[in-house]
């Protein structure tokens, strides 16, 4: 069997509570302006390296000694008010990658506790706070991203239907990326030479009437004069053009328009050509997985009052090579368009974004260590009798709105299936394949244990699961708050009318519980000692899987067998020789001319050197 490497990106939401006083002047910080004071306290955590220049990705970041990455995650529309994203390094097992997990909220949340210390020290009187969940109150989504390295070789007919069309697409696409990448570089040279010919104009005529004045004072005086008018123009021009980073990102935001439909060309040949098998007998799996790593969602319109999963409404294509607006897909295909070359090899990383994100040990572990078995018993038997479903994305929807997992799916063969009708199915598979492995390794075994024991509860007994799957924790902490089921029903019925009645109404009391289960849906997610799912791991609520060792342990070091211990080395060796330096997941500089290469994933050395 072939090992693998896979990990998670997790979008962090940082919010801002402000005080009475600042809801009613409007003084508050930014999310930007709250990463930047993120930035000088995670540099005395973790030493770090910013993210090396490439043409074909612009994200800005860093990469950490302990393998992770941290940037900052935004449209440039709304700039001023991102997401702060890490992700995991590179794991081979999915309880190294909860270690990993955990380590990133921890530190998350010791950055923001240091930023309050910061921002009282500057005046302000609220607070932020930084959740790690999939959709605020406003119904924006963030993600939890999965990535996966998969075996997707191309057979030889493929090969060659493909060169043709990927040497076309290229062949128009290089040249519009230099093209936007000139454009870019002219606007920032044409916004200096707006902001410094004007001052040395200045300094020209202040200097000139200096000099003026002593022969004539009356003409001095006007140079001095028309200096300080050309200062004056100079600066009133740069706070138009740039008056913060925000406005800035969005004025060159126009830059990417020319690339749009070369990219959706690129998405039409990559869908055609690539992760064709895993699409079609992974389906099934990946979307009933939320049985047991949903995260859960208060959801007052009628249905049930808390749903299985959040993140499934927000899917809605299978396959696109990048999220454009609201269009999400399930797989997105971006790694074929960043890293070309990836299109003719054996192995490739496969990106999936409906996965919510989990606080629970035994969720994550299982949404991980599932999903990676899959594809290994789907690369070994493609030709099995895989499940594959009808109607994908509804089957999502159907499946995250449905917490008595009676709901029947349609199969791709006229028959229909429970999701844990499908789940049993697709662990049967699985096992048999891992069966064959001459050389087990430990972990796989756990996992599958772990998979069938939940299944058998969730059919029979979910409530034995509340200390080990997110939404039905969460769905434990909602009874407690609203005991009373005639209050529940009464909630999904009106929901949505109650939280908009006035306060003192007929229905009061009803309306603060429709308060009291939001508060519970969003403050279980709340990464501080006030979370609810903090204050349940605290009281011995919720089982443990990583170890506290462990998780101080994966916040300092990288996993030692995979390419993110070589990319630790190279940082630390960076900062021990005291030069600067740039890193990618697949590359690190070192000082101007030492570069060193990590192509394959698995290996924890340098592939080799140059310079």
């Amino acid at each position: 069997m072939r090992e693998r490497v896979f990990g998670i990106e997790t979008e962090y939401a940082v919010v801002y509570h402000p005080s009475r006083a600042e809801r009613v002047d409007g003084r508050r910080p930014t999310n930007l302006a709250l990463f930047q004071l993120f930035g000088p306290e995670l540099a005395k955590r973790l030493r770090g390296l910013p993210r090396a220049f490439s043409l074909l990705r612009g994200k800005p970041g860093q990469f950490l000694e302990n393998g992770a990455s941290f940037h900052y995650e935004a449209t440039p529309r709304d700039f001023e008010h991102g997401l702060v994203e890490l992700a995991s390094p590179e794991c081979r097992d999915p309880f190294t990658l909860l270690a990993c997990e955990r380590a990133k909220d921890a530190l998350v949340e010791e950055l923001c506790a240091a930023a309050n210390r910061r921002l009282a020290d500057l005046g302000f009187e609220g607070e932020a706070r930084i959740g790690k969940n999939n959709v605020d109150v406003l119904g924006h989504t963030f993600g939890s991203h999965e990535s996966y390295q998969v075996d997707d070789p191309l057979a030889l007919g493929a090969r060659i239907a493909l060169a043709p069309l990927w040497l076309a697409l290229w062949a128009v696409t290089l040249p519009a990326l230099a093209l936007e990448l000139l454009a870019g570089v002219g606007v920032v040279v044409l916004g200096l030479a707006l902001a410094l010919l004007p001052l040395v104009l200045a300094a020209l005529l202040g200097l000139a009437g200096l000099l003026l004045r002593a022969v004539r004072p009356g003409a001095g005086a006007r140079l001095e004069g028309a200096a300080r008018a050309v200062v004056s123009a100079a600066e009133r021009a740069t706070r138009w053009i740039a008056p913060d980073t925000a406005t800035l990102v969005r004025r060159l935001a126009w830059l990417e328009g020319p690339l749009r439909g070369l990219i959706v060309l690129h998405g039409v040949v990559y869908d055609r050509f690539h992760f064709v098998t895993v699409r079609r007998r992974a389906t099934a799996f990946l979307v009933t997985r939320s049985v047991f790593c949903g995260a859960g969602r208060v959801q007052m319109d009628g249905g049930p009052l808390l749903r299985v999963a959040q993140r499934a409404p927000f899917m809605k294509s299978l396959a696109r090579i990048f999220t454009y607006g609201e269009n999400r897909p399930l797989f997105e295909l971006r790694d074929l368009f960043f890293r070309p070359w990836s299109a003719f090899g054996r192995r490739r990383r496969l990106h999936l974004l409906h996965g919510d994100a989990n606080l629970c040990d035994w969720a994550l572990v299982l949404r991980a260590g599932t999903t990676a078995l899959v594809l290994e018993a789907v690369e070994a038997r493609a030709d099995a009798d895989w499940p594959e479903l009808e109607r994908p994305l509804e089957a999502l929807v159907a499946v995250a709105d449905d917490p008595g997992l009676a709901r029947e799916l349609e199969l791709r063969d006229g028959r229909f299936a429970s999701a844990l009708e499908i789940q049993r199915r697709t662990l049967a598979l699985v096992r048999n394949v891992v069966a064959t492995d001459p050389a087990p390794v430990l972990w796989k075994a756990r996992v599958l244990a772990m998979w069938e024991e939940t299944l058998e509860l969730l059919a029979r007994d979910p409530q034995a699961l509340t200390d080990r799957i997110d939404w039905l924790a969460k769905r434990k902490l909602l009874h407690e708050n609203l005991p009373e089921p005639a209050d529940r029903r009464a909630l999904e019925a009106r929901g949505r009318e109650l939280l908009e009645a006035a306060r003192g109404g007929p229905d009061d009391r009803l309306r603060r519980l429709a308060w009291r289960a939001l508060r519970v849906d969003f403050a279980y997610h709340e990464l501080s000692p006030r979370g609810e799912q903090r204050r349940l791991e605290a009281r011995g609520a919720l089982r443990r899987l990583a170890s506290d060792a462990a998780v101080e342990r994966a916040g300092r070091e990288a996993p030692p067998d995979t390419r993110a211990a070589a990319r630790s080395r190279a940082i630390r060796d960076a900062h021990a020789q005291g030069v600067s330096g740039g890193v990618s997941w697949h590359r690190a500089r070192i000082g101007a001319f030492g570069w060193r290469f990590f192509t394959d994933p698995l290996a924890p050395r340098d592939t080799f050197r140059l310079g």
